[in-house]
């Protein structure tokens, strides 16, 4: 934000100068324009500064598609913009108390008309997983564990490995879990096991993040 200001300060008048027949035509953006131009409005890609500061795209003079607003106060949108106006999905990173906070909302004629919540779990990757299910049993903070191999786990405890971004790890063989966690939590499993007709052994591997707290089961079968 200091570097756009410091921008806008030193070299303002020259832009201003060279771009002066290319205009925005929505108000918080009219001091200063860089970037395409059509018929004498911008148009295409380009930044504008005024009550805040824009990069993207315009359309006839406004703000047009998608695009990134940065605000006095130090609030970042990034989002698409329809005539001037924040529209559709966009995300909000606001600094409260020292910490960015980012949240997705649904906007319309730019005002804010609900917050889009992320899922309650993501699967980031898998490896010779051929079934799975997460799924919320209650309230709570525990995440658990249960690998089911249809050929049998042939790991021993040492290459059995589980992960957790928080929380206590516990073993209640055959099933595993991560107590006292703090969501969102984001958890893996890798361990060695057997094919279905006992021939080879594979790597298990499945890794996943939480969102939403709650009493969670993660049930995996290769």
């Amino acid at each position: 934000m200091k570097t756009h200001l410091l921008f806008l300060l030193v070299f303002a008048p020259l832009i201003a100068a060279g771009q002066q027949n290319c205009k925005v035509l929505l108000p918080a953006l009219d001091s200063v324009y860089v970037g395409k131009c059509k018929n004498g409005l911008a148009h295409g890609s380009g930044e504008a500064w005024g009550r805040f500061h824009y990069t993207g795209k315009f359309a006839d003079g406004f703000p047009q598609g998608s695009g990134i607003a940065e605000y006095r106060d130090g609030t970042v949108f990034t989002g698409y913009w329809e005539k001037g106006l924040r529209q559709g999905k966009g995300t909000l990173r606001i600094k409260q108390n020292g910490v960015f906070t980012e949240k997705t909302y649904l906007w319309a004629g730019d005002s804010i008309q609900k917050e889009i919540l992320p899922p309650s779990y993501k699967v980031i990757s898998q490896r010779n997983v051929s079934r799975f299910r997460i799924f919320r049993q209650g309230d709570g903070n525990v995440v658990w564990f249960y690998p089911n191999s249809t050929g049998g786990i042939a790991t021993n405890d040492m290459d059995f490995i589980l992960t957790g971004s928080s929380g206590n790890e516990r073993n209640y063989n055959p099933k595993f879990a991560y107590q006292e966690v703090v969501f969102p939590f984001k958890g893996s499993i890798k361990y060695q096991a057997w094919n279905k007709l006992r021939t080879a052994q594979m790597e298990i591997f499945f890794e996943f993040v939480i969102s939403e707290p709650g009493n969670w089961i993660v049930e995996i079968q290769n």
